[in-house]
């Protein structure tokens, strides 16, 4: 069921497919683990507090927040998208 989403969740979104277009070369996600992701999510989470620290003394380093808000996203829709193709088994 598609719903009328609000214009920030339209631009992040826009944000999240840009990442994964400049990531095809690599791959899909549903060959992987469900904790071989969920890894990843935490490494990026990790890269994302850290940009946090940083750019509270550097507002230059505002756009590397948004890329890596970007990658905690898409590793979390990579794993929900994993999950509801198994629903679907």
């Amino acid at each position: 069921m598609m719903i009328d989403s609000r214009e920030e969740v339209k631009w992040f979104a826009g944000e999240m497919e840009k990442t994964l277009r400049e990531n095809d070369h690599k791959g899909g996600w549903n060959t992987c683990s469900q904790w071989h992701l969920i890894g990843r999510l935490r490494e990026e989470t990790i890269e994302l507090e850290e940009v946090l620290h940083r750019a509270r003394f550097d507002k230059t380093r505002l756009t590397e927040i948004i890329k890596e808000a970007t990658d905690v996203a898409n590793f979390a829709m990579m794993i929900a998208d994993n999950a509801l193709k198994e629903l679907g088994d």
